[in-house]
């Protein structure tokens, strides 16, 4: 009879010890599941809640889960509606807890992901932006504070100062850099990572006449840029530096060279998620952001 009892109670321990392994496993799933979901549904914040949401839902979805908009809480840490909240709940079966009548278990998790800041950016283009852009201070748009996100503009990129036409080495050299590098970094981003804020030393010339930055530039009409924005500039020629504060997503729609006096861009600013680290505090609303699971 003891041996009977004692099998049972071991049996017991080890039907325990496996289905609780068993949860476990259930848990992580169900956590790998809501940290997916809250990613997704950071990329659209902080300006299309609906679409976070959405995103949620189906990304929740793809990785074998299945949750509801009311699963989904969009609040405020920073700045309005840049953080997102994604629970997850599931029954995990027993198997050998059955015997004493634990048939299931109730399993979940919780993330939460936010949009912050781009502090420090991967792949960010040469031209370089002044921050009182009126679209980038809503003022282009009649909404201060806002930027005008989606509106037709145009940059012009003239002389800053003697032999500064607002290029920058956003790989952090100095000196000149040579037309085909500048155009690598129109076309494919620069190879490299730029941490704000930052004194970057300038391009010396009106490079954006060379035929390899007009091929590169051509190739990304249509395409988002990653601009640095700067707010102040010192020295001249090859010793200029620019003060570069943020980063900011620009869609190309067409480009105008006049000369070696200045160029143009057109397009428009857009909300962008970007590759990079978040900043610690933002620089303005116009930044680009990046997403990162904070819970």
């Amino acid at each position: 009879m003891l041996t009977a009892i004692g099998l049972t109670a071991i049996c017991g321990i080890a039907g325990f010890a496996l289905d609780t392994a068993s949860w476990y496993q259930a848990h992580r799933k169900q956590q790998a599941i809501a940290d997916a979901a809250a990613l997704a549904a950071a990329d659209s914040l902080p300006t299309n809640t609906s679409q976070a949401t959405s995103d949620a839902v189906a990304y929740a979805q793809k990785n074998g889960g299945s949750i509801s908009g009311g699963d989904v809480t969009i609040s405020t840490t920073y700045s309005a509606n840049d953080t997102v909240t994604v629970k997850t709940q599931a029954t995990a079966p027993s198997y050998f807890l059955k015997a004493l009548g634990i048939g299931s278990a109730s399993v979940g998790a919780t993330a939460s992901a936010r949009a912050v800041p781009l502090g420090s950016a991967y792949g960010a283009a040469p031209f370089a932006v002044y921050y009182t852009q009126p679209e980038l201070t809503g003022q282009g748009c009649g909404t201060p504070g806002t930027p005008c996100w989606g509106s037709s503009t145009t940059l012009d990129f003239g002389k800053v100062g003697p032999g500064g036409f607002e290029i920058i080495n956003v790989d952090g050299s100095s000196g000149g850099t040579s037309p085909a590098t500048l155009s690598a970094w129109i076309q494919n981003g620069c190879d490299c990572t730029t941490t704000t804020p930052v004194w970057l030393w300038g391009d010396p010339g009106a490079k954006f006449n060379s035929g390899n930055v007009g091929t590169a530039l051509a190739a990304r009409v249509g395409t988002i840029l990653l601009f640095p924005v700067y707010d102040q500039n010192v020295a001249n020629g090859s010793n200029m530096q620019y003060h570069i504060l943020a980063f900011v997503g620009f869609k190309i729609t067409g480009y105008q060279f006049n000369g070696a006096n200045n160029g143009k861009i057109s397009g428009s600013f857009e909300k962008t998620m970007w590759k990079g680290d978040g900043a610690p505090s933002s620089p303005g609303a116009y930044s680009a952001t990046t997403t990162e699971l904070v819970g």
